[in-house]
């Protein structure tokens, strides 16, 4: 994928990108926001986690929509934790970023596990988009993470991302290694439940 995405620069090579692929820093989006008082937890002067939620969820559901031109469908929330609260009037900042799409860019890609099938004719995509939040106060003097949400979404088109530096390289492979293993638990889930037993211990 590192030598494709090499070519795609090479003004020499005679491959070019296709127009469905996208390299991963044009899917960006990010959002600063003032925490006001109205969405305090009541028991406290921290925001409320849900409200936090509610704003990763439309930042993630924007990026979808921008990358693929179309309304994205809603499909999962990976597990995630809060890093640290977010205090009323403080400013958080949120940055959106596609960081996977299956199928993937390149089919056969492997990573000690089964290669992937090339789905070349197919027109639906499933989309990951990452969310980084970030807490700083008004001076923007001291500044936290807050928390990583790792969102999907499904896209009636044939798309796909590519990732060109190092870091996005590691947020490609940590999204593909996530996505794997949601289908594996599903897949043993299946295999468990077709066999008629049940679990007693």
């Amino acid at each position: 994928m590192w030598q494709k995405q090499l070519q795609y620069h090479d003004p020499n090579d005679p491959v070019r990108k296709p127009s469905n692929v996208h390299f991963m820093d044009t899917t960006r989006m990010s959002t600063a926001s003032i925490m006001q008082p109205q969405y305090r937890n009541r028991h406290n002067f921290m925001i409320f986690g849900g409200f936090l939620l509610k704003q990763t969820f439309e930042l993630a559901f924007c990026c979808a929509a921008s990358f693929a031109h179309s309304r994205p469908t809603f499909v999962s929330l990976d597990p995630s934790t809060f890093q640290n609260p977010v205090p009323v009037g403080s400013v958080l900042y949120l940055t959106a970023t596609v960081v996977y799409t299956d199928p993937p860019v390149v089919a056969g890609q492997t990573d000690g596990d089964a290669p992937e099938k090339a789905q070349s004719g197919n027109e639906q995509t499933k989309v990951q988009v990452r969310v980084d939040s970030k807490v700083r106060n008004v001076d923007h003097r001291d500044s936290k993470p807050t928390g990583q949400f790792n969102y999907t979404f499904t896209v009636d088109k044939n798309l796909k991302v590519l990732p060109k530096t190092y870091t996005e390289f590691m947020m490609y492979i940590d999204a593909r290694r996530r996505v794997r293993r949601v289908l594996e638990s599903v897949q043993q889930g299946e295999a468990d439940g077709g066999t008629g037993e049940r679990i007693t211990e």
